[in-house]
């Protein structure tokens, strides 16, 4: 019995799913370790999305292209995966800001007011309870799903156009000689 090839799409879904549910296990880790409000560790997540997006394409290409791929394939194939990674790692940040750590929200205010004194020790108490106000719109739980999901869009689109410029091969019987 002749396997059935599988669509970019479906290919997208699946590694873009087990790249997610890494993201997700990493965020885990690092809330359970106490280190999930230091910015460099929380950088490996960019790790895991290539490694995903990568593998992923690679693994597409091998099983169900015969080992090849063109600079568009392996552009939408990565950014699929990188996409439904993504949607999942924002909407479990919804959860985990709403649900299971809701003093998150709190934290996040509380190292941005840090870094404001930080950064400029001249302001006057108002000047940082009117720029804490404005991050404090954009640290909703659901604003950060939102952004999130947006942010992992953009960036799997940047890593996709990357990334297929490594990933392609291109199959030379589809190479007409001139």
């Amino acid at each position: 019995m002749e396997e059935k090839k599988r669509t970019t799409t479906t290919q997208g879904l699946y590694y873009g799913l087990i790249t997610g549910i890494g993201l997700i296990l990493l965020s885990l880790i690092l809330y359970i370790a106490g280190l999930y409000m230091n910015k460099g560790l929380s950088s490996i997540s960019y790790l895991f999305l290539i490694g995903g997006m990568v593998y992923g394409t690679i693994d597409y290409r091998k099983k169900y292209l015969n080992g090849y791929i063109s600079y568009g394939k392996a552009f939408t194939q990565c950014f699929l995966i990188g996409l439904f990674a993504g949607l999942l790692a924002a909407i479990f940040t919804y959860f985990f800001a709403q649900f299971i750590h809701p003093g998150f929200v709190g934290e996040i205010l509380e190292q941005s007011r840090q870094q404001i004194i930080t950064t400029n020790p001249n302001m006057s108490e108002e000047q940082i309870d009117a720029a804490l106000a404005i991050t404090a719109k954009f640290t909703s739980p659901v604003m950060m799903m939102v952004l999130g999901a947006i942010t992992y869009t953009v960036l799997s689109a940047v890593i996709g156009l990357v990334a297929a410029i490594f990933l392609k091969k291109e199959d030379p019987a589809l190479k007409t000689s001139m």
